[in-house]
């Protein structure tokens, strides 16, 4: 649905301005009647053009950007102003378009967060919501740091994760190509050597012989199939339902629940902490934090807290009555609310559980690496081996 950004007068000299989704321009301008307001100007936004382009704007890039603006607007620029110094400065084309449509529609009158809305794939509701409440505090440069901070600690968490775990990746890839080359095009050769033999090969040269012969004349649906593999597999997890299937059997793997949990459990304390500190209060922060996790349980399970607090649950109890969060994440924060320092609290949580997430990756990433070595060398000598046997034979024969 087309969104569009408009001016109206609510009285003789107060100008209002915002943001609406409508199918046209003359349902806006129902919408603006039926609260008591004028129109003085609609124009319609149209993102759709950019999105092609936005794809490829990093994570790394919106936390530099929402940092640089923090500090723009914190040295006196106007938000416009700084917008409009950050596009000139920056060199990611993706990127300078972005800040230049979000300028763009400050200028035709949507507010920051309402412009910040129109790209979801980007900028995330958590990431709006601390926006729209420091333009209405008058404190935009300091809700700019918070979230500045927020990314910077989401992507320095993520990235020790994934570098950590390079590797091992890399290896296993590596040991994988290497047992498909061998068996592909090379075992072929020695097998049309040893069938010029005449004689009986033992059962390991024979199945070896088979498995390569099968593998030379349809190497190509092997790479078919694991690509289609990978697409249906991609497909498959875009789909919400599907997804959550997905990730609540991946926190039952005795390897990955700890470090998920303790992933997602970092991620929900600091962004909690974040949005109490902002003075968002606890039901709107709870509706907002769920989807700072990517896990889909963890996600279910936090979004089933508001009703909860409603009803006059605290958010220990709350964390209490599921069966995914630790102990000692419930024990602090029950220590916080009965000390009225939650905010802290939480934030400490977050730095306990990123520092265990760095301990256990390190851990699995020592115990790791060697197993795969073992692993893939184990298979390369037996694969080996098979193929020598039958010289073996030959050699004790003529003896």
């Amino acid at each position: 649905m087309p969104q569009y950004s408009y001016k109206a007068k609510a009285g003789p000299s107060q100008i209002t301005s915002g943001v609406v989704q409508a199918e046209n321009k003359l349902v806006v301008i129902k919408k603006l009647r039926q609260e008591g307001l004028f129109p003085v100007s609609i124009d319609e936004i149209n993102p759709a053009p950019a999105k092609k382009g936005f794809r490829r704007v990093n994570p790394r890039d919106i936390s530099a950007f929402t940092r640089q603006l923090a500090n723009l607007i914190h040295s006196g620029f106007l938000l416009s102003t700084a917008l409009l110094t950050l596009s000139q400065q920056t060199q990611n084309q993706p990127l300078k378009k972005l800040i230049n449509d979000l300028y763009d529609m400050i200028q035709k009158g949507a507010t920051f967060s309402d412009a910040l809305s129109v790209y979801p794939e980007i900028f995330s509701s958590f990431y709006v919501n601390i926006t729209k409440v420091g333009e209405a505090s008058g404190k935009i440069d300091q809700a700019l740091e918070k979230l500045a901070n927020f990314k910077e600690r989401e992507d320095e968490l993520l990235s020790q994760v994934t570098s950590a775990l390079v590797y091992p990746a890399f290896l296993f890839s590596l040991g994988i190509i290497t047992i498909f080359i061998l068996i592909t095009f090379f075992f072929p050769r020695l097998s049309t050597m040893f069938s010029s033999l005449g004689q009986a090969l033992p059962l390991p040269t024979q199945i070896l012989i088979h498995a390569s012969s099968f593998m030379h004349r349809f190497w190509w649906l092997f790479v078919v199939a694991v690509t289609a593999a990978v697409i249906i597999a991609r497909s498959y997890y875009k789909k919400e339902k599907n997804r959550l299937l997905v990730d609540r059997l991946i926190l039952r793997i005795p390897l990955l629940k700890g470090v998920v949990q303790k992933v997602e459990i970092a991620r929900f304390s600091y962004a909690l902490a974040v949005l109490l500190g902002s003075g968002i209060p606890m039901l709107e922060a709870l509706g907002v934090v769920g989807l700072s996790v990517e896990n889909r349980l963890f996600r279910q399970k936090i979004s089933s807290f508001q009703e909860k607090i409603r009803k006059g649950q605290s958010l220990s109890k709350c964390l209490q009555a599921e069966g995914i969060f630790p102990p000692i994440l419930i024990n602090m924060v029950a220590v916080g609310e009965e000390s009225g320092e939650l905010t802290d609290m939480l934030s400490r949580i977050a730095a306990t559980f990123e520092a265990d997430v760095n301990r256990t990756v390190k851990t699995m990433v020592s115990l790791i690496e060697p197993i795969l070595i073992l692993f893939i060398g184990g298979i390369v000598v037996l694969m080996v081996f098979s193929m020598l046997m039958p010289i073996f034979q030959m050699d004790f024969i003529s003896r």
